[in-house]
């Protein structure tokens, strides 16, 4: 069984939520929720912003096209695999995004935010939109943050008012999703971009962020979570996925569905951000 799905015990939790919020507070520094920000992750960005990557050459992708597809519920047939690439990277975050926006907006905040994981990560999801718009501009483009499918808000709308028992179920298949979906547009970004080192090295990047980032958050939710719920949880990763492939039918055109489905439920998270020195390593048992 993957690990993403082992149960830990009562003192592997305790001993995990003690050293995630310390490697949070190291990596991200010190949480502003109302500016959605740290000050430790803004020096990143101020790095990223005095030294922009140029493509060489030709524009892959005409924003035209990818602007007209962006705003379109299925994308047009014919378009090449970079055009999907960029309409799928720019689309990946934002039912997470949604769901951290209309959460922050209709719940109180915690008590002792600066102490909280949760308030860091859904500081992290927000940077994550700004990650994916500085990878499109590694490609020459300029995306917005659109709002998900009707269908996709509803359901986010109604994970944030059930329990947290419940639907930390449903967001630990969707954390796993996530890691699944970014693992394989970084793998296409290096057939599509190898011809393009500069570009190619900014989106290794700052898709290692996102990844390190979303590996950590699958842990937490898994400490979370019981037996049963993990069980259930594993059960959902297929269903949370075909969500996820009918809100962006960018992700079966690049991959196909086998080649998603087979990635997401191996569930082999760690593996994902393992190349990452700063990546988050959970205790010993």
């Amino acid at each position: 069984m993957s690990a993403s799905f082992e149960a830990m015990s009562a003192s592997q939790k305790r001993s995990f939520q003690g050293a995630y919020l310390r490697y949070l507070k190291s990596r991200d520094g010190v949480p502003d929720r109302d500016a959605r920000r740290f000050d430790v992750r803004e020096r990143f960005f101020a790095e990223v912003d005095a030294a922009p990557t140029c493509w060489v050459g030709a524009a892959p992708v005409d924003q035209r096209v990818f602007d007209r597809n962006h705003a379109l519920r299925r994308p047009e047939e014919g378009l090449d695999e970079v055009t999907l690439w960029a309409l799928a990277t720019a689309k990946t975050n934002r039912a997470e995004r949604y769901g951290v926006e209309y959460s922050i907006t209709h719940e109180a905040a915690p008590a002792d935010a600066p102490n909280d994981p949760h308030t860091y990560i859904q500081i992290e999801e927000f940077y994550h939109t700004r990650i994916l718009k500085d990878a499109l501009a590694a490609l020459g483009l300029t995306a917005e943050v659109h709002e998900p499918s009707f269908f996709t808000r509803v359901m986010v709308r109604a994970m944030v008012h059930l329990p947290a028992g419940v639907a930390n179920v449903a967001v630990l298949s969707g954390e796993i999703v996530g890691v699944t979906i970014f693992t394989l547009l970084l793998e296409k970004a290096r057939v599509l971009f190898a011809d393009q080192p500069a570009a190619l090295a900014r989106i290794e990047q700052l898709f290692a962020q996102i990844l390190v980032d979303e590996v950590g958050h699958v842990h937490f939710v898994r400490s979370q979570l019981g037996p049963w719920q993990l069980a259930a949880s594993r059960r959902l990763v297929p269903v949370v996925l075909r969500s996820l492939v009918d809100d962006i039918p960018e992700l079966e055109r690049l991959f196909g569905w086998e080649r998603l489905y087979a990635h997401a439920t191996a569930a082999d998270v760690d593996a994902a951000a393992a190349a990452c020195p700063d990546r988050f390593v959970v205790p010993a048992a």
